[in-house]
């Protein structure tokens, strides 16, 4: 792995959001793989609440950035769960550069139909390694949330 002036891997450039870097600039460089694994799927579920909370037009240097409210939408339901799942896959490959192959499926919400259940399957590139991840999304109250 190459190493970058200031002497950090690039796994590790790679593993958090520059906020969260300067956040925690204190702290030990150096991690061991599973915490560094951990810290990396819990920054990505962070920014992907961030990015799919997003709507279009509201960022000045990535205009396109985030998903559309589908709340108005006058399709069926299931093809505004296939068009919410495509959207949602869409936005991650284009703006989340930690994962790569990015599969959503709708999941069914028996409790509350009117609470849209979607799990991101993706892989995290970490270093050399790549690893799988899940990562459960529910759309509640015009809100998306990470549930695991």
């Amino acid at each position: 792995m190459a190493a970058d002036s200031g002497g950090l891997l690039e796994s590790e450039l790679l593993g958090s959001r520059l906020f969260e870097r300067l956040a925690t600039a204190h702290q030990p460089v150096l991690q061991r793989e599973a915490d560094d694994l951990i810290g990396v799927v819990e920054s990505i579920k962070r920014h992907l609440v961030d990015l799919l909370n997003s709507h279009p037009g509201n960022s000045a240097c990535a205009p396109e950035l985030g998903l559309l409210d589908f709340n108005d939408a006058t399709v069926g339901v299931l093809d505004l769960e296939r068009n919410i799942q495509q959207a949602i896959c869409q936005c991650i490959e284009r703006y989340e550069p930690r994962v790569k192959r990015v599969d959503v499926e709708s999941l069914p919400n028996h409790s509350d139909p009117l609470q849209l259940r979607f799990q991101v399957h993706a892989t995290v590139a970490l270093g050399r390694e790549n690893t799988q991840a899940t990562i459960d999304l529910l759309l509640n109250n015009k809100r998306y949330q990470c549930l695991n």
